[in-house]
């Protein structure tokens, strides 16, 4: 019971620190003036942010419009990009250093063509699939699951020994000099 008294006590401790108060720039000028941080070591946005200060100060506790709705943003690309793994999965690896488009990204990319040729809206998903075919392009082959390989085994590491330090040792030999 003793400890968790004392747990709570430091808890309310750690919450009543006050990083709240003032902002970044407020602080980062504080530091400034009173030589706690060089002219060096002050970050760049600094003096952007002096040449050109917001029209309201950045702080946590500033009220913004209860009216203001923020949309939501949902793009074209985005509704056919989940139908796609609906239908086809998601076990297309991302890897960035490799090459090319993924297996949706064709798709969509097929897909924006077509409809901006006047393919009607009803058969643009059929007619997507049937266009990257005729391209000799297996969706069904590139979206599919990937096989996970084994991993490479690894090379055995040297091992390196301990040198045998003691104190008795270090002293001995720095007598002998």
């Amino acid at each position: 019971l003793h400890c968790l008294i004392h747990f709570i006590k430091r808890r309310r401790m750690a919450q009543s620190r006050l990083e709240k108060i003032g902002t970044i720039y407020s602080k980062l000028r504080g530091f400034r003036a009173s030589g706690a941080i060089k002219a060096e070591q002050v970050p760049l946005w600094f003096d952007v942010y002096e040449a050109f200060p917001p029209k309201y100060e950045p702080r946590w506790d500033r009220k913004i419009g209860q009216d203001k709705v923020i949309k939501k943003i949902l793009y074209q690309e985005d509704i056919v990009r989940a139908k796609f793994y609906r239908e086809f999965g998601t076990g297309e690896v991302v890897d960035l250093t490799r090459p090319g488009k993924l297996a949706s990204q064709l798709f969509i990319d097929k897909y924006n063509i077509l409809q901006e040729s006047g393919v009607p809206r009803d058969q643009l998903w059929e007619s997507t699939i049937q266009a990257l075919e005729l391209d000799g392009i297996d969706i069904q082959k590139l979206s599919a699951e990937p096989v996970k390989e084994a991993p490479p085994p690894e090379e055995p590491k040297p091992q390196r020994t301990k040198p045998e330090i003691s104190l008795k040792g270090i002293f001995d030999s720095s007598n002998t000099v």
